[in-house]
């Protein structure tokens, strides 16, 4: 029987078993196409039948997306609200509290002597809340230490004009009783009224939708407030010896030093909390604002309550 090599092999026929359709001999005929070859995960370069692998692999996820800046929301934006471009705070690694202290002085310097918001984003990254409790430590030191040096030159002083070593002597035990005694006040009450005045204005910085925390809010602050009162301390002593006059210059030097402490902080809220100078200045100058209203209206209560009594009085 010939064989034709168009007809079908028949199932039960064991005809074109094992044969290439694709071959000129013929064969049995795939009716779903010819198989597709498994992929291998390791090809073998030599193996006709290996499918091609993307000699790059597979792209990871989020491949070719920009990347993020870690510390974009920590930093100035590049020609943000300032309308100049300002530079991004880099991560700045711990260092040691000795070191730290070391160079607090140059800081001091830099931030007093060049006021403006880039100056204090610049230290912004060195915000560490062991040198904060550091430098409130400073504050109530150099307190202390100054009260007590201006108690003893007044006793010295006061025993030298009344020619008594006993009144000396008693007015400098009192002295030193009195800057013991400031010495717990202080330790309380600066570190107390220091966070107050910081939180509320933080609070107002993030109402003004502000982006800086309340660690690099103190940091920062303390940079221009720890000088400025030590100089403030300095001066207090030095014009307390100085009758009538030295009142007066005391004054005038705490009203100098006020307000450029506001036009630091002004800076330091820009700076912290990403702020247009408008809203910064509005964070630090509505506390002030309260409180001077809340002071006048308790001075007419009191002139109020004086007159009525003077007229009670005079009534009687």
């Amino acid at each position: 029987m010939s064989w034709d090599p168009t007809q079908r092999a028949q199932p039960d026929s064991g005809q074109g078993q094992g044969q290439d359709p694709y071959s000129g001999y013929g064969g049995t005929q795939n009716p779903y196409g010819a198989p597709q070859p498994t992929p291998n995960p390791n090809p073998n370069p030599y193996d006709p039948n290996a499918q091609p692998q993307n000699p790059y692999g597979t792209p990871p996820p989020g491949y070719n997306q920009p990347a993020q800046n870690p510390f974009a929301n920590q930093g100035y934006q590049q020609g943000g609200a300032y309308g100049y471009a300002a530079p991004q705070p880099q991560p700045v690694a711990v260092r040691p509290v000795n070191q730290s202290i070391q160079e607090l002085p140059n800081q001091y310097i830099k931030v007093i002597t060049h006021p403006s918001d880039a100056v204090f984003a610049e230290e912004l990254p060195k915000a560490d809340w062991t040198m904060v409790w550091v430098q409130l430590g400073i504050l109530v030191v150099v307190g202390v230490v100054i009260g007590l040096i201006t108690g003893l030159l007044g006793s010295a002083l006061t025993s030298a004009a009344t020619g008594s070593a006993n009144v000396g002597a008693s007015l400098a035990a009192f002295t030193v009783a009195t800057s013991v005694g400031s010495a717990f006040l202080r330790i309380i009450l600066i570190p107390l009224f220091f966070f107050i005045g910081v939180g509320i204005q933080y609070l107002l910085a993030k109402a003004f939708n502000g982006q800086g925390t309340f660690l690099q809010q103190s940091y920062s602050q303390l940079l221009y407030k720890v000088p400025l009162d030590i100089i403030g301390y300095v001066a207090g002593a030095l014009f307390g010896f100085i009758p009538v006059l030295g009142f007066f210059l005391s004054g005038l030097v705490s009203l100098v030093l006020l307000v450029y402490s506001i036009v630091l902080n002004i800076f330091q809220i820009k700076a912290t909390h990403r702020l247009t100078g408008g809203k910064a200045a509005g964070v630090v100058l509505i506390p002030y604002a309260v409180l001077l209203v809340l002071g006048l209206l308790c001075a007419v209560v009191a002139f109020s309550l004086i007159l009525s009594l003077l007229h009670s009085a005079a009534g009687q």
